[in-house]
């Protein structure tokens, strides 16, 4: 009857801790967006509703995906208090550990301990097996130290990771690397890292690579004084991606070499040509203030070379304009930051009076579901009640008939033996007040009769109360060879007085169920203290109690 309401209660808790679920839905959906998406992947992290509600693995999977995202995207990861705790727990996870080391060394460089973050990727570097794993980390090292303006450390890194015989594409950008690293430290071995570069990007067939690091790499010509050589390599990235030629960046570095060259014709075109594209990359929204300062110094340059008067007011409205358009951004920024905190707000009172609700409508509905598993418990147990009242008050109108019908002829000592248990039955029967009932209620008020043995039978008039026993067991002795006597003199010391009652009982013919009746006890009760008084008595196990009692007088 109580599983029945346990296994409700259960269903419930089921149903509660389901609200989670929504969460888990939205970690595995940011788990397949965070390579190609990262935007996309933080916006549904950010609008799981009730985090704190999540598991402790479910929080820990939020956080590490969250810092996947920033760290993708280049955003600060110095706000992710977190993190420490996610990376020690998938630290062991095969598909996590790089990962894991990226993101730490991460961690500590926003938070500016970029030392720090150097040694923890030399330690995943000594324990990762995987050679394209340990690039990897490898590269990250070196761009740190690149930060630092460590720049031939930077190349030695670079150079142990082109021995773990990385992809050709790996190896190109290696070389790159290298090459630019050694140029910024001064050695001269950078044109040979450069050239090769270039060579495997152009073998692997990626021309936009390629004239990226032919880019680099006229610069640092440039740098070193040749500037003849740095524009060759110019005119190769226009031959080989003619889309580049016109490009500013491309004619800003070829005026300056030939500033350089004294030559102020071919400067002056290729400035003119950088003006030009400048200003078409500004009205699709690519300028750059870097270039654009760049370009007018070279005019200024140029037009004093030529004796021209120099005018810094274009540029100087230009930078205006800039100014203007960051204050205007910054005030923008300010603007929706303080939106989106108002919006944040309010969301947040938004999911706690869900929050609220939920858990009220979760109670009521739990209530409800107790109140109707506790009625439905009254009933059956009400029902059961009844059903043992109505049972009892048969038994003791059985017994009452057994004392008013004479006893049908039978051999002599069965004829006696009845007589003596309707006797003491009358005599018992009595003492509970039916006797004398019957004999006072007319046959038409049976109901009387029935409340009065119902009142006996539930238990609301207590035997002990209409029961004289110390009279009963003088029956007992006179109509059963002084059994009371006997049974108390022998085992008076080890049996309780309920023992020693149900004893008399059954000496004097009474069933386990009239037994139950008269002394208001279940019928499992009194299975179990006829077998206690078995183990005191010393009868065997299923022997007759009155029968192995009464052997006792042979002793």
């Amino acid at each position: 009857m109580h599983k029945k309401a346990i296994y409700i209660m259960m269903l419930v808790a089921v149903l509660l801790a389901s609200c989670s679920s929504p969460g888990r839905k939205a970690l595995e959906l940011s788990d397949n967006m965070l390579k190609t998406a990262p935007e996309r992947a933080l916006a549904i992290l950010d609008s799981i509703e009730n985090a704190g509600g999540l598991n402790r693995e479910e929080q820990l999977h939020l956080v590490w995906n969250r810092a996947m995202a920033h760290q993708i995207m280049g955003m600060s990861l110095a706000e992710d208090e977190q993190l420490p705790e996610a990376i020690i727990h998938y630290r062991e996870e095969a598909d996590k550990q790089t990962d894991s080391y990226l993101l730490e060394a991460s961690y500590l460089n926003w938070k500016g301990k970029r030392a720090d973050a150097i040694n923890v990727l030399n330690k995943g570097i000594g324990k990762i097996k995987d050679s394209t794993k340990r690039v990897k980390l490898m590269a990250e090292q070196a761009r740190l130290l690149e930060l630092q303006r460590e720049y031939s450390k930077a190349a030695e890194v670079m150079e142990r990771a082109l021995e773990l015989n990385p992809t050709k594409r790996d190896k190109a950008i290696l070389n790159y690397k290298i090459g630019l690293n050694l140029s910024l430290a001064g050695d001269p071995r950078s044109e040979q890292f450069y050239s090769q570069s270039v060579r495997m990007a152009t073998e692997n067939g990626d021309t936009a690579m390629a004239c990226e690091f032919l880019r680099n790499y006229a610069d640092y010509l440039a740098n070193n004084g040749k500037y003849r050589q740095s524009n060759n390599v110019y005119r190769e990235i226009s031959r080989m991606m003619p889309q580049m030629a016109g490009l500013s960046a491309i004619q800003m570095a070829m005026a300056g070499n030939y500033i350089n060259l004294h030559m102020p014709d071919s400067a002056r075109i290729c400035n003119e040509k950088a003006i030009e594209s400048e200003a078409r990359l500004e009205a699709k929204g690519f300028d750059d203030i870097s270039r654009r300062m760049v370009i007018e110094l070279e005019r200024c340059l140029l037009d004093y070379g030529d004796g021209k008067p120099v005018s810094y007011v274009g540029l100087s409205r230009y930078c205006d304009s800039i100014t203007a358009d960051m204050h205007a951004k910054e005030s923008t920024l300010a603007r929706r930051q303080e939106a989106k905190e108002r919006l944040q707000w309010a969301n947040h009172e938004l999911r706690l009076d869900r929050q609220r609700m939920g858990w009220m409508l979760a109670a009521a509905v739990l209530l409800l579901l107790l109140g109707v598993a506790g009625g439905w418990i009254y009933y059956r147990n009400r029902l059961s009640r009844l059903a043992e009242a109505e049972n009892s008050i048969d038994t003791l109108k059985r017994m009452l008939k057994e004392t008013q019908t004479p006893a049908e002829e039978t051999p002599e000592e069965k004829q006696q033996k009845s007589e003596d248990d309707a006797f003491f039955k009358k005599i018992l029967l009595q003492q509970l007040g039916i006797i004398r009932m019957v004999a006072s209620t007319p046959t038409n008020h049976n109901q009387a009769l029935l409340k009065r043995i119902a009142g006996i039978s539930e238990g609301k008039i207590q035997t002990d109360s209409l029961l004289v026993w110390p009279d009963l067991y003088l029956v007992i002795d006179r109509l059963y060879d002084n059994f009371h006597n006997r049974l108390t003199e022998r085992y008076g010391n080890v049996l309780t007085e309920k023992e020693i009652q149900i004893a008399c009982l059954l000496c004097a013919g009474f069933s386990t169920k009239e037994i139950g009746v008269v002394t208001q006890q279940s019928d499992a009760t009194i299975y179990v203290r006829k077998t206690s008084i078995r183990k005191k008595t010393g009868a065997a196990e299923g022997q007759d109690i009155v029968s192995y009692i009464n052997g006792i007088k042979a002793d």
